[in-house]
């Protein structure tokens, strides 16, 4: 049985995950804030692989965003349909997977706890109380906040 379910807006994708996360992200980077078309994304972070598409596979695109200053190569997947953002996949460097916040079914009970790329935080914008900052994000081998080593 899945932990976790969500979906797409228009619900002709749906997914589970079956596993816990392992942290909730904020990311302020310039690519997030393009791909969403808002001003941060908010990030639930699973083991790689611990997903599993429950329908609409075929509907599922998937931009591989390239321009990544970690060295982290990204594939972006979302809804051919609606355009509804699903998850990212490959993060950590193959370690992880990244469903928005979102895209899940009833998921708000876990606030963010570490918020990546803080120097791209628009102005305006407050620091979300009690997360750990960082102006980018860690890349291979260097320390993951919130992170059990994997």
């Amino acid at each position: 049985m899945a932990l976790y379910k969500g979906r797409c807006l228009c619900g002709q994708i749906t997914f589970e995950v079956n596993a816990e996360p392992l942290k909730v992200s904020c990311c302020h980077c310039l690519n997030c804030q393009k791909y969403t078309g808002t001003i941060f994304t908010t990030n639930v972070v699973f083991p790689a692989g611990s997903h599993r598409i429950t329908k609409g596979e075929k509907l599922i695109t998937v931009y591989q965003d390239e321009a990544q200053d970690s060295g982290n190569a990204l594939p972006r997947h979302f809804c051919a349909n609606c355009g509804s953002p699903l998850f990212n996949t490959n993060g950590d460097f193959g370690r992880t997977m990244a469903v928005f916040y979102s895209a899940l079914e009833g998921f708000e009970h876990r606030a963010p706890e570490v918020e990546y790329y803080a120097k791209d935080r628009v102005k305006w914008l407050p620091e979300f109380p009690n997360t750990e900052r960082a102006d980018t994000k860690p890349g291979q081998g260097e320390h993951q906040w919130g992170m059990k080593q994997l």
